[in-house]
């Protein structure tokens, strides 16, 4: 009997062996990789739900900004830290920028992404008399420019035939969305696209940050593509941190886009534009003429 409990007791202090810490040690770095790892899957998945919920939230201002204005608003394109004021978007190349948050009437948080950049913001501003043929292609109506208000203001204004036209001629467009899913090769998602936003995503490629008024450097294929200042083309597919350079490298972007559905439907069904009878109308004459083309309306007049 005294000799079993001498055993228990040199077993109960004889500690652990090296190969024993070690397992533990082995065991315990296994799991907290494992942690590790689940913590960063569920702050990425969070930047993404982040930044797709703000890019509806920028949407909705949106078409209370046309709502109001009977337009959209020009981006912040100016040098220098973003200010969320509107600049003048004449040229091609000036309706790419920052989103103007104070126009919109909403906060500087909501334009930035879950990684803490600006959205990037595409308007169609495409003027059909001053651009030189095919810089960009032009809309079949010549009519994209969704900075200024419609008709009578002047043409090429945004008006009615934006809302029903469908473009199936490559050599007009306004704003050309193009998709890599499911191959490598491209295929053309949207061509009369109105707006677009985009998140540069983790790696931030191509962003405009709170801290400097230059953005970040380094964006190639794709990524290059939507971050490209002038740029009327933009490409929308899945996330990849290792795609070769012929199915358009590394891509983390967030893209999403308006089309004229998208941003006159919703006014359309709350009624909200009778007021402006010149957004509706191709030719609009006092009261509108009857020969008018109509918005949500079958007659041939103006709701």
């Amino acid at each position: 009997m005294k000799r079993d409990k001498a055993v228990i007791l040199i077993i109960r202090n004889r500690g652990f062996t090296l190969a024993e810490i070690a397992i533990g040690v082995l065991i315990l770095g296994i799991m907290l990789s494992m942690g590790l790892k689940t913590a960063v899957s569920n702050l990425e998945n969070a930047a993404y739900a982040e930044t797709r919920s703000k890019q509806e939230q920028i949407k909705l201002a949106l078409i209370g900004f046309l709502r109001t204005n009977g337009r959209l608003p020009c981006p912040d394109n100016a040098a220098g830290l973003a200010t969320g004021v509107e600049s003048v978007c004449v040229g091609v190349a000036t309706g790419y920028g920052v989103i103007p948050w104070q126009a919109l009437g909403i906060s500087r948080d909501t334009v930035l992404d879950g990684w803490g950049n600006f959205f990037s913001y595409r308007v169609s501003n495409v003027n059909g008399t001053a651009q030189p043929l095919g810089a960009p292609p032009l809309h079949v109506f010549q009519n994209q420019n969704w900075t200024l208000r419609p008709p009578p203001v002047a043409a090429p204004n945004f008006d009615i035939r934006s809302f029903i036209s469908t473009i199936a001629v490559a050599g007009f467009q306004s704003i050309l969305i193009q998709n890599r899913e499911p191959g490598p090769g491209l295929t053309i998602e949207s061509r009369n696209t109105v707006v677009v936003l985009v998140s540069h995503g983790k790696n931030g490629l191509g962003a405009k940050t709170t801290k400097s008024g230059v953005r970040i450097a380094g964006a190639s294929n794709d990524e290059l593509t939507n971050a490209t200042l002038g740029s009327t083309t933009f490409v929308r597919r899945a996330y990849s941190d290792n795609a070769p350079v012929a199915s358009g490298g590394p891509y983390d972007d967030v893209v999403t886009y308006m089309t004229p559905q998208d941003l006159l439907q919703p006014l359309i069904n709350e009624r909200t534009l009778l007021g402006q009878c010149q957004a509706y109308c191709v030719t609009p004459a006092a009261g509108c003429a009857p020969a008018a083309i109509p918005i949500g309306a079958t007659p041939a007049t103006c709701p």
